[in-house]
């Protein structure tokens, strides 16, 4: 919580103390690293947690690491090289200018330390040393903070500031997590004797390009709507620029939403995937049913908050500079909410471990982008492009729906309608406010959202949490308040 604070906190301050161009500066490079980080290795890292400690029990971790980091620092190398070999011609292809050959220096050298990073975080949870990995995202974020706000006001007001700052709050992180390992290893060898590289590698490259695969389709799906509008809008490069800055400010709050269903999955999958195990199929499915039918009704409740409180962000708190991003802000909370819901649905599918499932609606939901981009875009500028991307994520959602029905999930009729209801925010309070009334009605009244049996469950859980909760141990155990 408090590390997602200090992130939100930044960015609020990110939009006052930078213009919407170097806002955009920013969220291109950071788009960049997010796609490029995992391309660059393969994917590779992802593998971790499923061979890591297998190698570990087998008493080969040791060859394992070394083998990967190997593996994984020289195409870091590799790719480090080309950016820094042809910066002008990447520059060009990431902001649209191809004289930001420094600022796409800093950022070569940044993913250099982002895939450090990444390699740690990756090598501790495959260990299982989720406190370690807590640690370090809240180490970078902290520093990643303190670094970009110092300077930002004390030596340039532009993205450059904030990339370096980045970089250097990887780098530190990095660095501090090395010499606590160097503390903590065991210095003994391996105990069994190493695998021939035609062994090693073949199923773990099988499993990595899969990853890498996916990973690639997540990420690409998370920015093509920027390069879009860097390259294929009606805009000069720092009109387009300052576009993307405007979108990046939209999203600041709406992100927020994104985050909680975030929680949401990470709460929701270890029970869901015990009752998998325990052959309770149908339970997997009811509790999924239900949770996405209230999800979007909670997250549509918190929205109409947000778009109440829009006029106060953007006109005070921001300033009054981001009249675009204030324009186009209820479609991107639309955005936002469904993404959060493809998010949970494609629970489902981990559970059954079928997880390449996930991957043809993001493949859809891509193609859908682009097309929607290249029609929209021209015609109506930012709007467009926010409105391509929140039809692709509906789209995207609607596909992974039907995925999950064929993998053997029942999905009811109530979930369509709940599913579609984000789509009020996009004519803002108006039509927000009415559908959250009739929504409460259905809900209540009658069977048409939420039917008994899914009210049942809900009730059963409601009782469970009131049964658990502070003030009800007390009233069962006196003796304790006293």
């Amino acid at each position: 919580m408090v590390q997602r604070s200090v992130g939100f906190g930044r960015g609020i301050l990110f939009c006052r103390w930078l213009d919407a161009e170097s806002l955009g500066h920013w969220e291109m490079a950071y788009g960049f690293l997010l796609l490029a980080a995992p391309l660059a290795v393969l994917g590779l890292p992802g593998s971790f947690g499923r061979y890591l400690t297998r190698y570990r029990e087998d008493g080969m971790l040791w060859m394992f690491l070394r083998r990967t980091a190997a593996w994984t620092f020289g195409l870091a190398a590799v790719a480090v090289a080309t950016l820094l070999a042809f910066r002008g011609q990447f520059a060009g292809l990431v902001f649209g200018e191809p004289n930001q050959t420094l600022m796409m220096t800093a950022v070569a050298a940044c993913l250099a330390v982002v895939i450090l990073m990444h390699f740690l975080e990756a090598v501790f949870a495959g260990l299982r040393l989720f406190r370690v990995v807590s640690v370090m995202y809240f180490c970078q974020s902290m520093l990643f903070a303190a670094g970009a706000l110092s300077l930002i006001r004390f030596w340039r007001a532009d993205a450059l500031s904030v990339i370096v700052a980045y970089g250097a709050g990887c780098l530190a992180t990095s660095l501090g997590v090395l010499a606590w390992s160097a503390f903590r290893a065991e210095a003994a060898p391996d105990a069994a004797p190493g695998l021939s590289h035609r062994q090693f590698w073949p199923p773990l490259m099988r499993f990595a390009v899969w990853v890498w695969v996916t990973n690639l389709l997540s990420n690409l799906f998370a920015v093509i709507d920027r390069y879009m509008i860097v390259h294929c809008g009606a805009f000069t490069a720092d009109e387009a620029l300052a576009q993307v800055g405007n979108y990046h400010a939209s999203a600041l709050v709406p992100m927020l939403l994104v985050s909680i269903a975030n929680l949401l999955v990470g709460a929701m999958t270890p029970h869901l995937s015990h009752d998998w195990e325990a052959g309770r199929r149908g339970a997997v499915s009811d509790q999924l049913n239900l949770t996405l039918k209230l999800a979007p009704l909670v997250m549509l409740a918190a929205g109409a908050v947000v778009l109440a409180c829009n006029p106060l962000l953007f006109g005070w708190v921001l300033e009054g500079r981001y009249a675009y991003g204030r324009a186009v802000a209820p479609w991107t909370l639309a955005t936002c909410v469904w993404f959060g819901m493809l998010l949970v649905s494609q629970t489902y599918v981990w559970c059954a471990e079928k997880s390449r499932r996930a991957a043809w609606p993001l493949a859809t939901g891509l193609l859908a982008n682009i097309g929607l981009n290249l029609v929209l875009l021209p015609r109506m500028g930012l709007l467009g492009a926010v409105v391509a991307t929140a039809v692709a994520t509906l789209i995207a959602f609607a596909i992974q729906l039907w995925v999950n029905h064929r993998v053997g999930m029942r999905v009811s009729p109530g979930l369509f309608i709940c599913g579609l209801s984000p789509l009020a925010l996009a004519g803002g309070l108006t039509t927000t406010l009415p559908l959250l009334l009739a929504a409460g009605v259905g809900v209540l009244f009658t069977d048409l959202l939420v039917d008994a049996q899914e009210k049942r469950l809900l009730t059963s859980v409601a009782r469970g949490y009131l049964a658990r909760a502070p003030f009800n141990r007390l009233h069962r155990n006196p003796s304790v308040a006293s």
